[in-house]
């Protein structure tokens, strides 16, 4: 199990150089896909489709020469789920905007699990402090009351308790640099001690720890989030496992959706609407055993770009989940290569 963290250690200069140079390619993706300065969805978006990319084909590379083997699926959900708990200012938050986890399996079989769950915010400030009106989702990743389910289809009315309630590496805010490139201090330029986006723990106000490029290395050297268990144990509870599950099962079956109605990945158009993007799906090659549990062998077939069992006229044309949101997730999945 020592395998993956000691070579992700030996390699971390070159992850590293690889994880900041996507997020920052991402943002600028992001500026270039919105006729006027993108919004907090529209950042969320290119995390989950660009930097997939970027990041996925970089770090693939690199590992596979150590015997690893790396995948990377990123999947957008427009609508994200809400909860409400006791006490809100409102009548309800958002749990969420993105969701990273990570699995690795070594030549044993076991498994490790982690994962970070992200409330996206736009600001150049630093320290950033929260409004009235965001008080709300500052106490659920502060504190972790009990909470139910609403606006988020099948999970609707469901109870989760995330304990312990202390805020947690695994809850986290993005803050995003929303200044565009001309600008001298703007992150999106690259310089040194500066990055487009900032991770911070539940705290008012808001004080980045770390930029995303190196919370992203710190994520799969275990040195951030929470881990979770595997769907067999997490089922018969109702805590922060059970409430990553979820979200990944999900945002799973909403990609799925999208693609057995006809739609492949995103749409072709540069300047795409956020909702045309709703459960798309971007992948690096390789199988994913992730999906396969989760969907069953010929399911994900189709979703990893097997459209052999769909209808001949297989075209894009827009789709809308009826089943309620998924957060955007994207999924980390690694093993060690036989020698």
């Amino acid at each position: 199990m020592n395998s993956i963290l000691s070579i992700v250690n030996r390699l971390r200069r070159e992850l590293l150089d690889i994880s900041r140079l996507s997020t920052i390619l991402s943002m600028h993706e992001a500026w270039n896909n919105c006729k006027s300065q993108p919004q907090e969805p529209d950042y969320v978006a290119s995390l989950v489709i660009n930097l997939t990319k970027h990041l996925g084909n970089g770090w693939k590379q690199i590992l596979s020469n150590y015997g690893i083997f790396f995948k990377v699926s990123g999947i957008f959900c427009h609508q994200t789920p809400k909860v409400q708990f006791n006490n809100m200012n409102k009548t309800s938050c958002e749990l969420g905007d993105l969701l990273w986890c990570f699995f690795h399996r070594d030549r044993f079989g076991n498994t490790i699990r982690n994962a970070i769950l992200f409330q996206a915010k736009c600001s150049s400030n630093q320290p950033t402090k929260l409004k009235n009106n965001e008080i709300d989702q500052l106490d659920l990743y502060s504190k972790w009351p009990e909470f139910k389910y609403v606006n988020s289809g099948k999970l609707n009315g469901q109870i989760r308790h995330v304990k312990p309630s202390a805020p947690r590496l695994g809850a986290q805010y993005l803050i995003i640099d929303d200044r565009p490139a001309d600008e001298p201090e703007s992150g999106l330029l690259g310089l040194p001690n500066t990055y487009p986006i900032g991770c911070c723990v539940a705290q008012n106000p808001l004080i980045d720890h770390s930029d995303l490029g190196l919370e992203l290395v710190n994520f799969i050297s275990l040195t951030t989030g929470n881990a979770f268990d595997d769907w067999e144990i997490a089922k018969n509870e109702t805590g922060w496992s059970r409430t990553i599950w979820d979200l990944i099962q999900s945002s799973t079956e909403k990609a799925f959706r999208r693609t057995r109605s006809g739609i492949k990945g995103s749409p072709r158009a540069h300047r795409y609407p956020l909702e045309n993007l709703d459960g798309s799906i971007v992948s690096t090659p390789g199988r994913s055993e992730l999906f396969e549990s989760i969907l069953g062998f010929d399911r994900a077939k189709i979703l990893e770009g097997n459209y052999e069992n769909l209808p001949p006229d297989f075209q894009e044309r827009q789709w809308y989940d009826e089943e309620g949101s998924g957060v955007s997730v994207v999924i980390f999945e690694s093993s060690e290569l036989e020698r």
